[in-house]
């Protein structure tokens, strides 16, 4: 469905995309992970045509994206993480407004609004101030807005940010359900139980690179068995970056993980901080998890782009 290859950007000398080489199969939940300054928000501005790219090539449905660009814009949509609507027009008049400025008219409108009503569960408030909305409906309704064009590909970014857990389950329950309407999503989220509850495959994504990719069961099983967590007491040293290594990652002053669990490796490690004088506050073993591979694969590296 989309395949990137080679992909290439740079914001004045700042490399913001890096060779970077990714496929996103049709009709999948497809999860984007990586810290701030990963490449992120760049990378998902250029494939819906916001941003321009320096080389590589990006092809959706076997289409040249910059070749392209109306048709396959046409075909998807992108949901912000900002409520991207206005609080002073009612539900309807928001989503006839957005319409409206895509020129959806007739038939079309009436089905594709229809579909975007029904599924985000807004046919009770439609003559409701969108401002009177809790936090999740309006969520909900950032959605609608999204789905207006009936688009095939859906990237989401962080759209349950500021919502409860039960808000937060139904929009994911409503996202999952378009893949059963053959729709293809890409879900950006920091939240790592998100992207475990919905996502098929996930790219992890560091200092403009792919720096793993696949099922989530995939890339954890390949993964050292046990990790090990060292949990510090507060302390002032400024020795510990020095212990940074491929094995050991320093997660903040106060925790370190160990993607190793030989005796040996602990033992090196828990000599070091007694030198230091830096009191250990508990060890916790335990399987590798998707977010301790996050952590270990995107602690070094970062950028600011």
């Amino acid at each position: 469905m989309i395949n990137i290859s080679g992909l290439n950007k740079s914001y004045g000398k700042k490399k913001a995309l890096d060779n970077l080489t990714l496929s996103i199969p049709s009709n999948s939940i497809y999860g984007l992970l990586g810290p701030n300054g990963a490449g992120k928000t760049t990378l998902i501005s250029i494939l819906n045509g916001l941003v321009s790219y320096d080389s590589g090539e990006v092809t959706f449905f076997d289409l040249p994206l910059k070749k392209n660009l109306s048709a396959i814009r046409q075909r998807c949509s992108l949901i912000p993480q900002s409520l991207a609507f206005y609080e002073n027009l009612s539900v309807k008049e928001n989503l006839q407004f957005f319409a409206g400025v895509q020129k959806i008219k007739g038939h079309t409108l009436k089905s594709n609004l229809s579909y975007a009503v029904e599924t985000n569960r807004l046919s009770s408030m439609m003559d409701q101030k969108s401002a009177t909305l809790s936090g999740g409906q309006k969520r909900r309704l950032n959605i609608a807005i999204g789905l207006l064009n009936n688009p095939d590909i859906l990237f989401f970014d962080e759209p349950t940010v500021g919502i409860d857990p039960e808000s937060r389950n139904d929009i994911l329950d409503t996202i999952k359900a378009y893949k059963s309407d053959n729709k293809t999503v890409i879900y950006t989220s920091h939240y790592m139980p998100e992207i475990e509850k919905i996502c098929d495959e996930v790219a992890i994504m560091n200092a403009g690179k792919i720096v793993k990719q696949g099922s989530i069961s995939s890339m954890v099983n390949n993964e050292e068995s046990q990790q090990v967590i060292v949990e510090l007491y507060p302390h002032s040293s400024t020795y510990l970056s020095a212990m940074s290594r491929a094995e050991v990652t320093i997660v903040d002053q106060t925790t370190l993980l160990l993607t190793q669990s030989s005796s040996e490796l602990i033992a090196q490690v828990l000599h070091q901080l007694e030198l230091q004088g830096i009191k250990i506050k508990q060890i916790r073993y335990g399987a590798t998890t998707l977010e301790s591979l996050f952590i270990n694969l995107t602690s070094k590296g970062r950028t600011d782009v």
